[in-house]
């Protein structure tokens, strides 16, 4: 299939290695790089699911944790992860994802008459609605609403993935690695900090990636590869990519 959407010759993406995907049970293919919501788009797929409540079309919104409509289900090695944002998720072979909270495809969806009926479903209506009968609430009502409540399915199957922890100490933490957060492990580390720079994305770099900004006698691209380059070789800096910080708790601990 043509990638009509794809621009030529620009890009994170290694367009010597192709990674074929199920989405919605129809076979794509995108490059090394890719996310899922990237190699939808150039492969012209623009509806990645349903709103919540009425059921109204939700394309693609953000570019990456931020997004908040294109959530699929992942299916890999006949076990299923649910609300994996599209935009953040790299392609690997063999990968299946799904569209969720359409029945029974995000084409056409039964649940979309919600949007005609809107009118008689007000904010809040259902705490009036399904109070009679009382002998309706657990075998009906509940059941419906359970049904209806989510997004994706969690997995009732044993988990066989191994998770580890561990435990880093630090002077400095710096979340994100554009052009600050590289500056400034760069500095602290000179003067003998101990820093960890973590990186959500796989690469870093930030807005450098993407900017035509030059830096010295550099691409914002190769400055970002160069600083992070040195910055693994020093032995107080821990670089860690594919790692947000999503918690600060007491003590300073972030998670």
């Amino acid at each position: 299939m043509p990638q009509s959407y794809r621009l030529d010759k620009i890009g994170l993406i290694n367009r010597d290695k192709k990674i074929s995907f199920k989405f919605n049970g129809k076979k794509y293919f995108g490059y090394e790089g890719d996310t899922i919501a990237s190699a939808l788009i150039a492969n012209g797929v623009h509806l990645i699911g349903r709103s919540f409540k009425y059921h109204r079309p939700r394309g693609f919104f953000g570019a990456g944790v931020d997004e908040p409509y294109a959530v699929v289900q992942l299916y890999r090695n006949n076990e299923t992860d649910p609300n994996v944002r599209a935009t953040e998720q790299e392609l690997f072979e063999g990968l299946e994802a799904k569209s969720v909270n359409c029945w029974p495809s995000v084409n056409f969806d039964i649940g979309a008459i919600n949007n005609f009926l809107n009118k008689f479903f007000p904010a809040g209506f259902y705490y009036k609605t399904f109070m009679w009968p009382k002998s309706f609430w657990y075998k009906v009502y509940e059941p419906f609403i359970r049904k209806a409540a989510g997004f994706g399915v969690a997995s009732i199957k044993h988990d066989n993935e191994r998770y580890e922890h561990k435990y880093e100490y630090c002077d400095l933490l710096i979340a994100g690695s554009g052009p600050s957060g590289l500056s400034s492990a760069y500095a602290a580390a000179k003067n003998g900090a101990r820093v960890i720079l973590a990186e959500d994305k796989p690469r870093f770099g930030g807005s450098l990636l993407t900017s035509e900004v030059n830096i010295g006698n550099q691409s914002g691209k190769e400055w970002a590869d160069n600083i992070v380059a040195e910055l693994k070789e020093m032995p107080n800096v821990i670089v860690k990519n594919r790692s947000q910080v999503f918690g600060y708790y007491d003590h300073n601990m972030l998670v």
